[in-house]
């Protein structure tokens, strides 16, 4: 039987339900699944190590894309405004271009920028005397007159790279916009401050604990706690032409420079990409998120209800109810729930769970237009969505197929073309990372089948 007018109209109003974005805990589609599993909830654990650590932290936080970490942050976020903290958040990418190397010059000047531009956002323009930009823009403009050395290069007609940044800044260019988008203005920044990080961190310290002070006078309470959450900087990868290198600068940047990162009186998270604890394993504590265990870590992947339930009961939520029974044609979780078979092959990860259930949507309203779904529209849907990890190289198959028996990343070196390769295996959820109280990882269930199969064929074969 054909959809009517009004069955079109609800499919399409559940399409938009199932959107994959970023949801506040406040949100009627949220699910509190890290709550709810039996491993270690990561967000209590980021909290608990602010309300143990005093008057100022720093961590890092991880997630592989999709899984939610975003929306995670928010729920940490919530929880820490209802304890008390002031809690300012600001995403990584309005300031470094996550395609190009990154050094701590600026890292320093995006963290710092970044925290007066959320200071004004959340209590005003007059919180701080002047934005960090400004402050920069004086101490560099000071700097050039006073130093000797700069003063008599320009004498004879050598300008000095301080000169130039300044006469940049006097010709309009934005430092904040230039920092991210302009690699020449950003090496000259590099160079100019390659033996001034101590003088930049102290700028950097100075605004944030003017900034701190400011915000505790406005606030009447002297001990208010300030967490700053720096998210999206994971997504710092580079392009497959210079990958190699922006993975190094990111080693580099946290393994030489990862107390100069920390704020003074502030708790403050970063982002970092999963493979760093890859390249630096031991280093330091990363937190990541992981995908929900649908199955346990046994030869024979067996059924994990509790997570299955998690996901069952956040689709619910999306869903309501009574449209669920009217797509599905059973009661959620019910015997014979087809469903299910969409959440199982999810693989855990967030995301991958709200393509399958919209390519669901988008089949029965325009390939089988009925209720309930048909068992043809969930194998086309498993398929469709499938056919997006495909092609898969044989010999990435072959390192893929190490990993489904090994359960584990069967990482054969740590340079970065191997890193590399592993991270694009985990961004694009070819691998998912999992954890029962160990950590392990595990091949997606929409292609261990394309996997084995390609993993069989000979060396002198896969042309």
């Amino acid at each position: 039987m054909a959809l009517d007018e009004q069955e079109q109209q609800l499919l399409k109003e559940l399409y938009g339900f199932l959107e994959d974005k970023p949801l506040d805990p406040a949100s009627p589609y949220y699910e509190p699944i890290y709550k709810r599993t039996e491993g270690e909830d990561p967000v209590a654990k980021l909290r608990t190590r602010i309300e143990l650590a005093g008057v100022e932290s720093l961590q890092l936080f991880s997630g592989f894309r999709g899984t939610g970490k975003t929306t995670e942050l928010y729920r940490l976020r919530n929880d820490l405004k209802q304890k008390g903290y002031l809690v300012l958040y600001s995403d990584a990418l309005n300031y470094i271009s996550p395609s190009e190397e990154v050094d701590i010059v600026t890292m320093l000047m995006s963290v710092a920028g970044a925290f007066g531009e959320e200071l004004q956002k959340t209590h005003g323009p007059d919180i701080i005397g002047e934005s960090f930009w400004e402050r920069f823009v004086n101490y560099l403009t000071k700097t050039t007159i006073e130093m000797p050395e700069i003063a008599a290069k320009a004498e004879v007609g050598t300008p000095s790279i301080a000169k130039e940044l300044v006469g940049d800044i006097k010709a309009g260019v934005d430092v904040k916009l230039a920092l991210k988008t302009a690699p020449s203005f950003r090496q000259k920044l590099e160079s100019f401050l390659a033996n001034r990080l101590y003088e930049l961190k102290a700028q950097v310290n100075a605004f944030v604990e003017e900034g701190v002070k400011r915000l505790r006078k406005k606030n009447g309470n002297q001990d208010l706690q300030i967490v700053f959450l720096f998210d999206q900087f994971e997504q710092v990868r580079g392009s497959r032409t210079n990958e190699q290198a922006v993975i190094q600068s990111v080693e580099r940047l946290f393994r030489d420079h990862i107390q100069t990162l920390r704020l003074p009186f502030v708790h403050v998270i970063y982002t970092v990409p999963p493979w760093l604890q890859f390249v630096l394993p031991g280093a330091f504590s990363i937190e990541t998120l992981p995908c929900v265990r649908l199955w346990k870590n046994d030869s024979g992947r067996s059924h994990y209800p509790e997570g299955c339930s998690s996901f069952c009961d956040a689709i619910v939520k999306r869903l309501g109810k009574g449209n669920f029974k009217r797509v599905f044609g059973v009661d959620p979780g019910g015997d014979g729930d087809p469903a299910d078979r969409l959440i199982r092959m999810s693989g855990g990860h967030f995301r991958d769970l709200l393509r399958l259930f919209r390519e669901t949507i988008v089949l029965i309203l325009t390939w089988r237009p009925s209720l309930p779904a048909k068992p043809e529209v969930i194998e086309r849907a498993i398929a469709n969505i499938r056919s997006e990890f495909l092609p898969i190289a044989v010999d990435d198959a072959k390192w893929l197929d190490k990993i489904a028996k090994q359960r584990d990343t069967a990482l054969p070196d740590s340079k970065p073309e191997s890193i590399g390769r592993l991270s694009r295996f985990l961004d694009t959820h070819l691998v998912l990372y999992l954890t029962n109280g160990k950590d392990w990882y595990d091949l997606h269930p929409l292609i261990r089948e394309e996997v084995s199969a390609l993993a069989k064929i000979p060396a002198n074969e896969k042309g």
